[in-house]
C-alpha cells in the first residue's frame, strides 16, 4: 500500500516506521517540523501519519504539544520474542549481580550489528554510562557487545569488520586486526573485557548466556569505575549470572501469555470478573 503524499515508491508502513525512528538516540520528544526533518517527509504527510499514531497510541502528544513515543509500543514491545520472558527469568540472577557489585549490571541481545539493552540496573552513585534500557552499544567498543560478536555468525563479524571502527575514547580498539585477536581471547577464556573503551572511567566485563540449545540467547554484564581495579577481578560472579540464567532458561515452565487489553466486558468489577467466567476469545 502505497501513500498518496508525494514520496513515490514509499509505502505508509514505510513512512510510519520513518516518523517513528526518527526518535533515536536522546530525542524524546519532537515537534512536527523537527520530525519532517528528521524523516525528509512533507510536513503535511507527517502530520497526517503522526496523528493516526497518536490515535493508535504509537506516538503521544506533551504538554507543549511536541510528539513523543507512546506507552503502546512498549506494551508491543513486551511480546517480543527475543525478550519474553527473558527479562523475567534473568532478574533474580541480575539483582543478585548487582547486590555484589552496586554498581550498573546489564542484559543484552544480539540485534543486527549492536547490542540492544533489554535490562539494566543501576545505583544512584554508580560510574556513569551510555548504555540505557532500549539503548544500543557498538559490538566493538563494550564488553556486552565484544561477547556477543566473539559468537556471532561470520557474516556478523564480518560486517562489523569491515567497515571502520568508530572511537569512542583513546582507548577503543579501532583495528580490525587487534580486535580479532580480541574475539579469540573472549573466545578463550569464556568472557569479555571492555577498559574506558565505551567511557573514559569506566570498565566492564561479559558473559554470555546459552539457551537451551546452545544457542546465544544474550549477554550479561557489569560496569565499575575503572579505579575499583580490573573489570576482570567481577568474571566469576558474571560467569556465574549467565550460568544461573541459562539454567533457569533451560527450566522455564511455558510463560503464562500477557493479558489482552481491557475491554469493558472485562474490567473490574464487570458482571463477568465477579461471576468468574471466563472471557471470551
Amino acid at each position: 500500500m502505497s501513500g498518496n503524499n508525494g514520496v513515490p515508491g514509499l509505502t505508509v508502513v514505510a513512512k510510519a516506521s520513518m516518523i517513528l525512528d526518527a526518535f533515536a538516540g536522546n530525542r524524546i520528544a519532537m515537534s512536527l517540523s523537527e520530525l519532517a526533518r528528521a524523516t525528509g517527509l512533507p510536513s503535511s504527510t507527517v502530520h497526517r501519519i503522526a496523528r493516526e499514531l497518536v490515535a493508535w497510541g504509537g506516538l503521544e502528544r506533551t504538554d507543549r504539544g511536541d510528539y513523543a513515543v507512546g506507552i503502546r509500543l512498549w506494551e508491543i514491545a513486551a511480546r517480543s520474542r527475543r525478550s519474553y520472558g527473558l527479562r523475567e527469568t534473568a532478574m533474580p540472577f541480575l539483582q543478585g549481580l548487582f547486590d555484589l557489585t552496586r554498581q550498573h549490571v546489564q542484559l543484552a541481545v544480539l540485534d543486527g550489528t549492536d547490542a540492544l539493552l533489554v535490562e539494566k540496573i543501576s545505583a544512584a552513585r554508580a560510574v556513569e554510562t551510555v548504555g540505557r534500557v532500549g539503548g544500543r552499544l557498538p559490538l566493538h567498543a563494550s564488553a556486552v557487545g565484544k561477547a556477543l560478536l566473539a559468537s556471532a555468525p561470520a557474516g556478523v563479524q564480518s560486517r562489523v569488520l569491515a567497515h571502520p571502527l568508530p572511537a569512542y575514547t583513546p582507548h577503543t580498539l579501532t583495528s580490525p586486526r587487534v580486535l580479532r585477536r580480541e574475539l579469540a581471547e573472549t573466545r578463550r577464556r569464556g568472557f569479555a573485557l571492555a577498559t574506558e573503551e565505551m567511557s573514559l572511567g569506566a570498565v566492564s566485563c561479559a558473559a554470555l548466556v546459552p539457551g537451551p540449545s546452545q544457542e546465544v540467547v544474550a549477554a550479561v554484564s557489569v560496569v565499575l569505575p575503572a579505579g575499583d581495579g580490573p573489570g576482570r577481578k567481577w568474571s566469576t560472579a558474571v560467569l556465574a549470572a549467565a550460568f544461573g540464567i541459562a539454567r533457569a532458561l533451560a527450566q522455564q515452565r511455558p510463560v503464562a501469555a500477557i493479558s489482552a487489553r481491557l475491554t469493558g466486558s472485562s474490567a473490574p468489577g464487570s458482571p463477568r470478573e465477579r461471576t468468574g467466567a471466563p472471557p471470551r476469545g
